[in-house]
């Protein structure tokens, strides 16, 4: 996993990074610390029930959350946001509650979390940051759930491209594999190879490549909607 330092005035994701929002002698104090590394397909970028050491910021790259029932098993709840704070729930000395996994190559920004205490503890904006992140998440899983409300796999799957297009703040997709998708919407890696054929033949999607999909945000948006009141 290669770790290089960052400048955190040319990032990427500066719009949708907490620490970008903090005031400039604040940010000057944590930049030092971050550092941007580099995950690969089924790297675990954070465990369920552990206490993080680090705050991982998503940069680029499709990063699934993964939650234990209460048989033990662990289930996918939905993908994670370019900007996300993975880990944030360390900074107040809790354990994480999902466990994430990167799907296709991931870049994050790194922060240790005792770095981030000691700028919280001195009267820094950064704890309204990071209630604001907590906040985000919370927000980003209930949108994930409504996909799973929609009847029938194909408007589910159409919801669930619109959410990975949005997720990554861009049209184009790195698609997760069948056998995540099937597992997301409770179905088989067949019955989401005929979804995808399906939304492509009907003009929702365009496939470039085996994994790379152009999302059409309306034309899927109107696939969910089709046929209700």
């Amino acid at each position: 996993m290669p770790i290089r330092s960052v400048n955190c005035e040319e990032c990427a994701i500066r719009d949708a990074c907490s620490l970008n929002r903090l005031r400039q002698e604040e940010r000057v104090r944590i930049e030092p610390q971050v550092r941007e590394r580099v995950f690969h397909r089924g790297d675990v970028l954070l465990e369920e029930g552990k206490i993080a050491d680090a705050v991982r910021f998503v940069k680029w790259g499709t990063v699934f959350g993964y939650r234990r029932g209460l048989d033990g098993r662990s289930r996918p709840i939905g993908a994670v946001n370019r900007g996300s704070a993975l880990g944030i729930f360390g900074t107040f000395e809790m354990p994480s509650q999902a466990t994430c996994v990167a799907l296709t190559t991931v870049r994050v920004c790194e922060v240790p979390v005792g770095g981030l205490r000691g700028v919280a503890a001195c009267g820094s904006s950064l704890l309204a940051q990071i209630t604001r992140s907590v906040a985000d998440i919370v927000a980003a899983l209930s949108t994930w759930s409504e996909a799973m409300r929609l009847p029938g796999t194909n408007r589910q799957l159409a919801y669930v491209l619109v959410l990975l297009a949005d997720a990554s703040k861009a049209s184009f997709v790195q698609l997760p594999s069948h056998k995540a998708l099937a597992q997301l919407l409770g179905t088989r890696r067949e019955t989401i190879a005929r979804a995808l054929s399906s939304l492509e033949r009907e003009g929702c999607i365009r496939r470039h490549e085996r994994k790379r999909c152009e999302v059409h945000r309306e034309q899927l948006l109107a696939r969910v909607s089709q046929g209700e009141p």
